[in-house]
């Protein structure tokens, strides 16, 4: 073996002195990246659907409704 394959050789062997070695540590570290790329992920899409809505429109569809029953209420009432 060479001088790298001695250097890295260590970390796939379960050297202790190696962090990621630990099978538990491998299983925790893959978890918590898949949990915080699904996590982006729905926010992404999340955050994409939102800039989607026309706001103002919506703010005027539902002044519309309003004032039409408040104006219905009043016809009834006269």
């Amino acid at each position: 073996m060479g001088e790298f394959d001695d250097y890295w050789a260590r970390a796939y062997r379960g050297d202790p002195a190696v962090p990621h070695s630990d099978p538990q540590r491998l299983i925790s570290t893959w978890t918590g990246a898949f949990a915080l790329g699904a996590a982006a992920c729905v926010h992404h899409h999340v955050s994409g659907l939102a800039s989607n809505i026309n706001w103002q429109d919506m703010t005027m569809m539902l002044d519309q409704k309003r004032w039409k029953k408040i104006l219905d209420k009043k016809q009834q009432q006269a």
